[in-house]
């Protein structure tokens, strides 16, 4: 029984995958797949769907979109050039996740996530040559390179004079390793080597090129790295150290001591803290203090918050208060090459959990020099699929890749014409519908009259002008210029004939008030008896010019539910004519396959 029932459902699966390649339906000849139909109704009516429809119900709406899509193609709307760049726009956000190798970029954004869970502390020797430099310079460079590397690792080759067996022979010894910061001091191209020693300190990923990186992480602690290249010239490292990635969260409060000044700031800006925000400063009120007293511009107006940083990110004094004090605890003020500090300590945490953090990680890795690791991937791969010439360069085989995406993605596909519907839909329903239904006032009109008595109120409202005035003489000159103007040019002619010298005599407003909404109109207008209603003491004098309605009395009484019945009244007159003009057939046979 079961081994019956699983073949039924594997045949009813290949049936309906097969269908989905089929047409579904023509319009005016145009064949629609069943493919292009399903997407769009299960987009449609995924769990959580405000309206979920029938299949049956979503066939009649599916019909009357793509009549609408059709009749835009034949206005030519589809030709212009704003729907073409629209239409492009569109596809190109889509494409970029097609157009990499998604499983290369995969392990590169792990990869980088394990690097993120370890700090390493390492040194290097450089010697700079640029990629562009003549071959004599590279192969300078590439001697120097390994004869550091020779030197820190199994020792130089010494010859001597020595007597063999009576004989004067040169004979070659091989010298003890050298320390690498002697090397590095003596070869190293690096400018701050001589200080240093070629120590670069604690490496984290991304800070610096990602050669160099993945040279740090792929040695042994203790060991030094084979020579390699980088864009700034040839390299080794010695990986001194491994530890466990920590970040703090911590918010701090500075005084600046600009360099180059004299003790004087220094010790004014240390009493500054220590007497006046020491004595006041709180874990509760820190973010407060913060941004008053904070002169570091980048975080005072966030209460002083730096977010979270590792090793590395802060300058040593600042590192090493943020990582020895305690988290909750104010530490003591201190000092850096910027000024003097107070910090807060919020929290401490090791590497977040990956897929916590994915998106800002693959965010990173897309910036950086790693990512052209995937891009190469996909051009290897493209070249081997569609099996393209070799003189194709990268650029033309990724040309090649983008113009044949939705051949290889249904999905993309879909989506692609999806967006070219989509604005064609808007496009030719603005002119057929939105538009006319926001300018033909007749038509409006005429709709209103037509359909009146389906436009009712539950309280009576007042039409017309709301004075409040200075005194009665001046409402009484509202009144006239209300009598005799244009409704459109009451508040002008006011604004010049009475409220003059800046004096303001009449505040008129002009609206469709409902019973409750406004206290004056209430007393006023719709002469409610129990309107309680306190004038304003500058304009006491209150008139209401107009009527009293009890249903709606023009369209525009009703301008929002009008025009929205209006705009449907002529989408629905419009689908009529659309189903007359271009003839809809559908295969009875693939739509009884597709809805089993």
């Amino acid at each position: 029984m079961k081994k019956t029932f699983f073949l039924l459902l594997t045949a009813l699966t290949a049936l309906t995958a097969a269908a989905q390649s089929e047409t579904l339906m023509t319009i005016n000849g145009k064949p629609v797949s069943a493919e292009e139909f399903l997407y769009i109704y299960e987009k449609n009516n995924q769990a959580g769907a405000i309206d979920p429809k029938t299949m049956d119900e979503y066939l009649d709406m599916f019909i009357n979109f793509k009549l609408k899509v059709v009749e835009a193609e034949a206005q030519g709307i589809d030709t212009t050039e704003a729907f073409k760049k629209e239409l492009k726009g569109y596809r190109a956000q889509a494409t970029p996740k097609y157009l990499q190798d998604n499983a290369a970029m995969d392990s590169l954004v792990e990869m980088s996530w394990r690097h993120m869970a370890k700090d390493r502390r390492a040194a290097h020797i450089a010697i700079q040559c640029p990629m562009n430099a003549d071959s004599a310079a590279q192969t300078d460079a590439l001697a120097k390179i390994n004869e550091a590397y020779e030197r820190v690792t199994i020792g130089k080759l010494k010859s001597e004079r020595k007597k063999v067996k009576g004989k004067w022979q040169n004979v070659e010894k091989r010298l003890p390793a050298e320390p690498f910061a002697d090397v590095a001091r003596e070869l190293s191209t690096d400018p701050s080597v001589q200080e240093t020693g070629g120590e670069l300190g604690w490496i984290t990923p991304f800070r610096y090129v990602y050669p160099l990186e993945e040279a740090v992480y792929n040695t042994e602690v203790g060991k030094i790295s084979a020579p390699f290249r980088t864009q700034y010239g040839w390299h080794i490292v010695l990986v001194e150290e491994e530890r466990e990635h920590k970040e703090v969260k911590a918010s701090h409060i500075m005084k600046m001591t600009p360099r180059g000044e004299g003790e004087d700031s220094i010790i004014a800006a240390k009493k500054i803290i220590i007497d006046s925000i020491a004595a006041i400063v709180t874990p509760e009120n820190f973010g407060e203090v913060a941004k008053v007293e904070s002169e570091d511009r980048g975080s005072s107006a966030r209460g002083g918050d730096l977010g979270w940083f590792g090793k590395g990110m802060m300058v040593k004094p600042f590192e090493d208060t943020a990582f020895s004090l305690e988290t909750g605890k104010i530490s003591a003020p201190f000092q850096t090459m910027y000024g003097w500090h107070i910090m807060y300590k919020e929290g401490e945490r090791g590497i977040q959990p990956l897929d916590s953090i994915r998106t800002q990680v693959e965010r990173q890795v897309m910036r950086d020099e790693r990512a052209k690791e995937a891009d190469k991937s996909f051009v290897r791969k493209t070249r081997k699929e569609y099996n393209l010439p070799a003189a194709m360069t990268d650029e033309e085989v990724k040309n090649y890749a983008d113009e044949h995406l939705e051949e290889k993605y249904p999905e993309l596909k879909n989506l692609v014409q999806e967006y070219h519907d989509g604005i064609l839909l808007f496009e030719v329903s603005l002119r057929e519908v939105w538009d006319k239904a926001a300018k033909d006032t007749a038509g409006l009109e005429q709709f209103f009259a037509a359909n009146k008595k389906k436009y009712t109120w539950d309280k009576p409202r007042f039409k017309g002008w709301l004075l409040q005035c200075k005194d009665k003489n001046s409402a009484r000159a509202a009144q006239a210029i209300i009598r005799s103007a244009e409704p459109d040019s009451v508040k002008s002619y006011i604004a010049r004939r009475i409220n003059q010298d800046s004096t303001v005599y009449v505040k008129a407003q002009r609206g469709l008030w409902e019973q409750g909404k406004n206290a004056a109109v209430d007393k006023f207008g719709l002469k409610v008896k129990k309107a309680e209603f306190s004038p304003n003491e500058q304009l006491p004098y209150v008139v209401c010019v107009g009527k009293k309605l009890k249903a709606p009395a023009a369209w525009d009484d009703e301008k929002g539910k009008v025009t929205t019945d209006y705009q449907d009244f002529l989408e629905k007159a419009w689908i009529e004519r659309l189903r007359a003009k271009y003839p809809v057939v559908i295969n009875e046979e693939v739509w009884k396959k597709i809805k089993k």
